[in-house]
C-alpha cells in the first residue's frame, strides 16, 4: 500500500532522516519507534505532503506521491492525525467529524462515515452537540482520528496519538486502531514513543534513531529482543 524509498530529509543544514526505507503492507499496522529528535514526525509530514524531502520517493499503491500537494495525497486516501489532539475547539464535535467530509460528493456516503465514526467512539456519540474544547484529552484524540475516518481513508498516518492520555485511554485508542484494520481493511502507520503499547497492536515496527533505520522487523520480534528494547526503546 505505501513505499517509502531512500528517503532523505533536510532542515537546512540539519540532516532529520537519513536513506530511510519502508514498506507498509495493506490492512495493516505498522509502528515507528524512537525517542525524540529521531525523525519520527519528519517521516509522516513527509509522506504526507508537508516537508519536502531532499532525495528518495513515497508511492501509493505504486503511484510516485513524492512531489505532490497535501491536499492532492489526502484524496488519494492518506490522513495525517498530528500529534496534539488538534481539534477546532468552538466548533463541536459533530462539526469537527463533518470537516473531515468536506471534499466528498456523496451525501449518503458522508452519513455512513459519520454514523461509523459514532459507533466506533460511543464516548463522541453523546457528546456530538458538545464543544470540543469541552472534551477530555481522551475524547479529543478519538475525535482527531474520527474526523480522519469520516474522509473514508485507506492510509491512516498517527502521530504520537499516546501523548497526554491515561493508560486505560490509551489501550481503550489502541485497542479501536485493530478494530479498524480488521473490520474496514485501513492500513495505519503508527508514530510512537510508547513503544509497548505500540508493539502490543503493531504487525511490523521499525525503530529509528537520529533519522537512520537501526532494525526493522515483525513487532513480536522486536518486543522479545531485550537489547534492543533496552537499547533504543526504554524498556
Amino acid at each position: 500500500m505505501l513505499e517509502i524509498v531512500d528517503l532523505t530529509v533536510a532542515y537546512g543544514p540539519v540532516m532529520a532522516l537519513h536513506g530511510v526505507s519502508l514498506t507498509v503492507a495493506d490492512s495493516s499496522i505498522t509502528a515507528v519507534l524512537g525517542a525524540n529528535g529521531a525523525g519520527k514526525t519528519t517521516l509522516v509530514r513527509t509522506i504526507s505532503g508537508l516537508v519536502r524531502p531532499r532525495s528518495g520517493s513515497v508511492r501509493l499503491d505504486g503511484r510516485d506521491i513524492t512531489r505532490l500537494a497535501p491536499e492532492e495525497i489526502a484524496r488519494l486516501g492518506v490522513a495525517h492525525v498530528p500529534q496534539g489532539q488538534a481539534v477546532l475547539a468552538e466548533l463541536t464535535v459533530d462539526e469537527n467529524l463533518r470537516l473531515g467530509g468536506l471534499w466528498r460528493r456523496d451525501p449518503s456516503g458522508q452519513r455512513r462515515a459519520l454514523a461509523e465514526a459514532y459507533e466506533l467512539f460511543p464516548p463522541l456519540a453523546s457528546r456530538r452537540h458538545l464543544a470540543a474544547f469541552s472534551l477530555s484529552g481522551g475524547e479529543r484524540q478519538m475525535l482527531v482520528i474520527g474526523r480522519a475516518l469520516v474522509a473514508r481513508s485507506r492510509v491512516l498516518l498517527l502521530d504520537e496519538p499516546s501523548l497526554g492520555l491515561a493508560r486505560l485511554v490509551l489501550v481503550q485508542i489502541m485497542a479501536r486502531i485493530k478494530t479498524m484494520v480488521h473490520e474496514r481493511g485501513l492500513t495505519v502507520l503508527l508514530i510512537e514513543q510508547n513503544a509497548k503499547s505500540a508493539l502490543s497492536v503493531a504487525d511490523q515496527a521499525m525503530v529509528l534513531h537520529l533519522g537512520k533505520v537501526v532494525v526493522q522487523g515483525g513487532a513480536h520480534q522486536l518486543l522479545s529482543e531485550e537489547g534492543l528494547r533496552h537499547a533504543y526503546l526504554g524498556f
